[in-house]
């Protein structure tokens, strides 16, 4: 029997309608995600079995005595408790055990009762000392630290009255807590939001081996595939169950949209047949007939035409003019605030058409070294310096770049003040801004909204160098995506700082890490990055069990490492881009000895026009050699890609 039931629920909010008698139910022990374009009504759906929300109509079924937790954005924290008893005080059946076994005991202690009554209270002692032994009562404590150890809190953390944290730290206790907690099912709304990359992979792997019911909305595709066994899409005011994780829906919507494509298909061939045999012999001799396919056509249910109802911003970054070939020299240098130092001697070279990727936990100077680029910021030490012809677009994860009391179009026409309103609005449409959002206030635009608009502003500038702050954040799947493919197109040099380990996949070719260590650089994707750390993560296990001595320290400033894999795939790109430029050559060549031969003093002298003629067949041959070097270029490319 399912802990929750949804049984043909509708809910709408003023005009907008929600859910239209939507049905669905998640089982003990289900894990499922639940997916879904921004404002689609996610929040409303865990609202709604969560028991925050009523339905306008139908019912939500709850099994009786099924505890069920719900993950805020902003939970309710006792601000005189630490850390460490705000996130335990979830656990109320281990504290409602102690507390019987502190009476039993005080009881045992001022009895003068008769000895029967003495066994009494030892046996029931004891049954409570197993209950909370089962229970995970002596462990609790060390069970809460590690939790929060592995959310990013730190031991002096533990111990800090709640009221100091920030934001961001405070929605991280809040589902500590709720994962320690004794609720059957735990509603969890974004929960990896607030956190840096080694959190969001250590909350997968806790969440993936627990045996309760899990319902989240993420729109992390990583961590949906790591973590959930169905996913639940929400479109078209319904939800659609689909079974496998993240990578497995994609897989099963593509073939179910080919299927519903060739139903509807096949019975538009019928109905056009139909109507030309009802046409023909509705006033000959096989008027029943005809009249009775009229009445079959009336009372047929048609197929709908399959689309893909989830919207996504249209973006594509071009650049104005070409960067030189060195974009940002950086050389040792380190930047501190008082006593507290972010990196030291720090030495980067990024190059024209680069595409780096910055990971690190949070606070560890990612954001401050795209300042010192910017030159917002100065290093302590050092030197950081651009060259020449670089335009920069920044997107700020913060988005002070925007002023909350323009309008949206006002925001654009300060990019382009000579455009006409007509084509602005008209590009503000490509971005999902249609109509009067246009005249929208960027102050009540959500953050999603707001994203795009940084976007917008970008695509407009039409920079040779984008350095992006976390520009994912608040963008739901269509539009991370859209994203994604602009980003694969954009001709220039790339340096972004993500959590988002998909969206790193598809648009970095290396990395920038920074860790406990120092800041390395690593020529390859986030997950040939990752595979090279679990595997070293195995090694150093072994190294440990065989007692053997550690291994020597690393720098602070690690050399550069090498993914194989991808520096074959830089190599190989380096070689596409030259055949490139030398089919182009090649085509210019061809197109002139083209012409030559239409030349009339060419053509009617026999000598010229044998010695064009030969010249022209050599040309195109060495044409058709370039693409045909290309070709298997690019399938050896693209078979190396998909293969890793």
């Amino acid at each position: 029997m399912p802990f929750v039931r949804l049984h043909r629920v509708s809910k709408h909010y003023g005009a907008q309608m929600i859910l239209r008698e939507a049905s669905w139910g998640i089982e003990p022990g289900q894990h499922a995600g639940l997916i879904g374009s921004n404002g689609a009504g996610k929040t409303t759906v865990l609202k709604l079995i969560a028991g925050l929300l009523a339905p306008d109509g139908g019912e939500v079924i709850r099994q009786s005595g099924c505890r069920i937790g719900y993950l805020t954005q902003d939970p309710t924290l006792d601000p005189e408790r630490t850390v460490l008893d705000e996130a335990i005080s979830g656990l109320t059946a281990i504290h409602d055990l102690e507390r019987e076994l502190r009476e039993v005991e005080h009881a045992l202690g001022q009895s003068q009762a008769a000895e029967e009554d003495a066994r009494r209270l030892l046996a029931r002692y004891g049954r409570l000392q197993e209950a909370y032994e089962r229970a995970g009562g002596y462990a609790y404590r060390h069970r809460a630290e590690a939790v929060l150890f592995g959310l990013g809190f730190t031991e002096a953390d533990l111990s800090l009255p709640t009221r100091v944290l920030s934001g961001g730290q405070k929605t991280r206790l809040g589902l500590a807590r709720l994962l320690l907690s004794d609720a059957d099912l735990l509603l969890l709304d974004e929960p990896e939001s607030h956190l840096d990359m080694a959190a969001t992979e250590w909350l997968e792997r806790y969440l993936s081996e627990s045996r309760g019911a899990i319902l989240l909305v993420s729109h992390d595709r990583y961590f949906l595939d790591n973590t959930v066994t169905t996913i639940v899409e929400l479109t078209g005011q319904t939800l659609h169950a689909s079974p496998g994780n993240y990578s497995r829906y994609l897989v099963l919507k593509e073939e179910r949209l080919k299927t519903q494509e060739r139903l509807y298909e096949q019975q538009q061939e019928m109905i056009v047949r139909t109507e030309e045999f009802i046409r023909r012999n509705i006033a000959g001799q096989k008027t029943k007939q005809a009249q009775g396919r009229r009445k079959m056509l009336e009372r047929l249910e048609r197929i709908e035409r399959p689309h893909d109802t989830a919207r996504a911003a249209s973006l594509r970054f071009t650049t104005r003019t070409r960067s030189g070939d060195d974009v940002v020299m950086i050389d040792r240098a380190s930047k501190r605030y008082g006593d507290r130092t972010l990196f030291t001697d720090l030495t980067l070279h990024v190059r024209r058409e680069d595409r780096i990727g910055i990971i690190g936990p949070n606070g560890c100077g990612k954001t401050t070294l795209l300042r010192l680029i910017l030159g917002r910021e100065q290093p302590t030490s050092g030197t950081v310096r651009v060259g020449a012809s670089v335009r920069v677009g920044y997107y700020d994860q913060e988005r002070a770049g925007l002023s909350r009391e323009r309008t949206v179009l006002a925001e654009l026409w300060a990019v382009r003040p000579t455009m006409a309103e007509e084509t602005i609005r008209a590009i503000l449409g490509r971005f999902l801004f249609s109509g009067d959002d246009a005249f929208k206030k960027v102050g009540n635009l959500s953050g999603g909204e707001q994203g795009r608009l940084v976007l917008a502003r970008l695509i407009f500038a039409e920079p040779n160098v984008l350095i992006l702050d976390e520009p994912t954040n608040h963008l739901d799947i269509p539009s991370r995506h859209a994203l994604e493919q602009a980003l694969q197109e954009y001709p220039g040099t790339l340096l972004v700082v993500s959590h988002d380990r998909y969206f790193l996949d598809q648009v970095a070719r290396e990395l920038l890490i920074f860790d406990d260590q120092g800041i390395a650089r690593w020529d390859g994707d986030y997950s040939s990055y990752r595979a090279y750390r679990l595997a070293k993560a195995q090694e150093d296990g072994r190294r440990d069990e065989a007692h053997l001595a550690p291994p020597v320290p690393t720098p602070a400033v690690k050399p550069r490492q090498t993914d194989p894999a991808a520096a074959r795939l830089r190599k190989q790109r380096q070689a596409v881009d030259d055949l490139e430029a030398a089919i182009q050559t090649q085509e210019a060549q061809v197109r002139q000895l083209e012409q030559a031969l239409n030349d009339e003093r060419v053509y009617t002298d026999p000598v010229k026009v044998a010695e064009a003629g030969r010249a022209y067949m050599k040309a195109t041959a060495d044409l058709d050699d370039l693409y045909r070097k290309w070709e298997e270029l690019t399938k050896a490319m693209e078979s190396e890609s998909s293969g890793r």
